[in-house]
């Protein structure tokens, strides 16, 4: 089928979506993923005990930003490709954005650290990025399903995006575990976690999102 077709096929099915419009099903799904990764931080990895203690610095909050941002980035670019040949030209800007900012910065405190490999490493490098995964794969695939009920044109590319938004939702909430407090970690591990997610969502969406 031509784009021509397609978009004329679409015009003429138009009509009230029971479904409801692509940022109400989407909205929908980011307060799910909230729902998920949290219940996963509490029944498995547990909320950090000096939680209310680190909420009072600003790094906490400045980690929630950066993930938190990355998730918009994907919810963006989700919300222009659930139609006919949208653009996720915005997401994809403000997601390379803080993501190249934030790993600049830790370069930066990288190459000022007289230790080095102990703020990269922190106490759970080897978990961090896999517990993100896991905490946003479920998203993941709800996110897939509900992309399934609209109209993507590029399959692969949908699914990154609706796996980046899983994922910073996910890496947002697992904040609420995780002690490790520098730009080198979180720009590393954190960064590799939405990526996954995001590996995951286009790896699946090249095959279940096909017209």
């Amino acid at each position: 089928m031509r784009t021509d077709d397609l978009i004329d096929a679409l015009a003429a099915q138009a009509g009230p979506d029971p479904g409801g419009s692509p940022s109400r099903r989407l909205a929908l799904l980011v307060g799910l993923g909230v729902a998920v990764a949290l219940a996963g931080v509490l029944i498995w990895l547990k909320v950090r005990p000096d939680l209310m203690d680190v909420m009072s610095g600003g790094f906490f909050w400045l980690k929630a930003a950066y993930t938190g941002a990355l998730g918009l980035a994907g919810y963006l670019a989700v919300e222009r490709l659930a139609r006919p040949l949208g653009s996720p030209r915005r997401g994809l800007v403000l997601g390379l954005t803080v993501l190249v900012g934030f790993v600049l910065a830790g370069l930066v405190q990288f190459g000022l650290s007289d230790d080095p490999m102990t703020l990269l490493r922190g106490g759970s490098w080897t978990r961090c990025s896999l517990n993100i995964l896991a905490l946003g794969a479920p998203t993941t695939l709800l996110g897939l399903g509900v992309m399934r009920g609209l109209a993507p044109t590029r399959p692969t590319l949908a699914g990154f995006a609706v796996g980046a938004l899983a994922g910073g939702v996910a890496a947002t909430v697992y904040g609420l575990h995780c002690a490790e407090s520098t730009f080198v970690f979180v720009g590393v591990w954190y960064s590799l976690g939405v990526l996954a997610c995001a590996a995951l969502g286009a790896g699946l969406g090249r095959l279940t999102l096909r017209w």
